[in-house]
C-alpha cells in the first residue's frame, strides 16, 4: 500500500525542537511561502512573499534573522528581513546577473557571507553581509558551467560547489578555498559521473562532503578529512538522478531526492566514511529538494505533484514515516527548502 494512503500526521517525538520554520522555493506564484513548525512535526501557513518568477535557493543565516533568496528573473538576489520570527519583509536585493539566471544560495556558518551559483558567467558570487541586512560584492569565481548547488564546511573555510547545465561543467565538483573571510581561491576537484552535479552537503565536522549527480551510481561520498583536499569515500547506486543532498546534523545519516521511484533514499552513515541503505520512502513523484531540520528528527522535501512538500518524521533513527504535507501553490515543483536554525 502506498504510504500516500497512511495518515498524514504523527506524533513528533519525545523532545521536539529544532526548524521552528521552514522555507519553501517553489515554481508558481507567489514563489516563496513560510512553513510554520513551531509545534514539531506539524506544519501550518506562516506567510508567502511573492517573487517576479520561481526560487531556486534558499538559505537562513545563523540566527535564523534574515533568509537569502535566488529567483530567476532580475535582481536574481532578495535578502528577507526575519528578524520578527514568522513574518517577512524587504531587506536588499542585489542584481547577480542582467540576464534571467537560475540562482542557488547558501549563508556561511557565521552569516556573514552568502554564496551564490548560478547558470550565466562567472557562474559564482559571494556577497559580504557583514552588516546584516545588506549585501555587497565581495568575490567572484568562474566556473566552467551552472553552481547548481553550494555547500560551506561547518568552520566556513571551504565551499563545495556541484557544477552542471549548459556547457562544459567537467569536473562537476569543485572546492573553492575560503580561508581568507570574502576571498575565494580553488582547493580541489573531483569529477563525479555524468555530466552534472545536482547536489551537495557537508558533514558536522567537515570530514565528508556528499555529492548527487546524474549518472549512476547517483550518490558520492568525498573525503574531506585533509581540508582542502578531496578524495573517493564510497559511492551508492540510487534508483536514478539524485537532484538533491543533506547530511543530519550529527552526520550519522545522509538523506537523497531523486527523479525514480521511491524518490527518496536514506543512507546510513554511522561508519564515518561509508554508506548503506536505512530506508526508503515513495514520494508521488521526482524529489527535487530535502533538509534535515536541525535537530535531526525532520526532514523536509520538496517534489512534483500535489501537495509538493511533505515533512517525514526520523524521531527514530534510520526510520521515515509521514508526519504531515501542505499543499503549496502550483502545479510543479517545490525546488529549495530551509529549516530556520532554532
Amino acid at each position: 500500500m502506498s504510504v500516500w494512503k497512511k495518515v498524514a500526521s504523527a506524533s513528533a517525538g519525545a523532545g521536539g525542537g529544532g526548524g521552528s520554520y521552514i522555507a519553501v522555493g517553489h515554481r508558481n506564484s507567489p514563489y516563496f511561502t513560510l512553513l510554520d513548525h513551531t509545534t514539531p512535526g506539524s506544519l501550518s501557513l506562516s506567510t508567502t512573499y511573492a517573487f517576479p518568477d520561481e526560487a531556486l535557493g534558499t538559505s537562513f543565516n545563523a540566527d535564523g534573522t534574515y533568509i537569502a533568496v535566488g529567483h530567476r528573473a532580475s535582481p536574481n538576489f532578495t535578502l528577507l528581513d526575519h528578524t520578527t520570527p514568522g513574518t517577512l519583509s524587504l531587506a536588499t536585493t542585489y542584481v547577480l546577473n542582467a540576464l534571467n539566471v537560475s540562482p542557488t544560495v547558501s549563508f556561511s556558518p557565521d552569516g556573514n557571507y552568502i554564496a551564490a551559483g548560478y547558470n550565466a558567467s562567472p557562474f559564482f558570487t559571494l556577497l559580504d553581509h557583514t552588516t546584516p541586512g545588506s549585501v555587497s560584492l565581495s568575490a567572484t569565481y568562474t566556473f566552467a558551467s551552472f553552481g547548481r548547488s553550494i555547500s560551506f564546511s561547518p568552520d566556513g573555510n571551504y565551499i563545495a560547489v556541484a557544477l552542471g547545465g549548459a556547457g562544459p561543467a567537467v569536473p562537476y565538483f569543485t572546492l573553492l578555498d575560503h580561508t581568507t573571510p570574502g576571498s575565494v581561491s580553488l582547493a580541489a576537484t573531483y569529477t563525479t559521473a555524468g555530466n552534472l552535479a545536482n547536489g551537495v552537503s557537508f558533514g558536522p565536522n567537515g570530514d565528508y562532503v556528499a555529492v548527487g549527480h546524474s549518472s549512476s551510481p547517483y550518490f558520492t561520498l568525498l573525503d574531506h578529512t585533509t581540508p582542502g583536499s578531496v578524495s573517493l569515500s564510497a559511492t551508492y547506486t540510487l534508483a536514478g538522478t539524485s537532484n538533491s543532498v543533506s547530511f543530519s546534523p550529527v552526520g550519522d545519516y545522509i538523506v537523497a531526492g531523486h527523479d525514480t521511484s521511491p524518490y527518496l533514499t536514506m543512507l546510513d552513515h554511522t561508519t564515518p566514511g561509508s554508506v548503506s541503505l536505512a530506508a526508503t520512502y515513495t514520494l508521488p513523484s521526482t524529489c527535487y529538494s530535502v533538509a534535515f531540520s536541525p535537530d535531526g528528527k525532520y526532514i523536509g522535501t520538496g517534489f512534483t505533484g500535489s501537495p509538493y512538500f511533505a515533512l517525514l518524521d526520523h524521531t527514530a533513527p534510520g526510520s521515515l514515516s509521514l508526519a504531515a504535507t501542505y499543499t503549496l501553490a502550483g502545479l510543479i515543483a517545490a525546488n529549495t527548502v530551509s529549516f530556520s536554525p532554532t
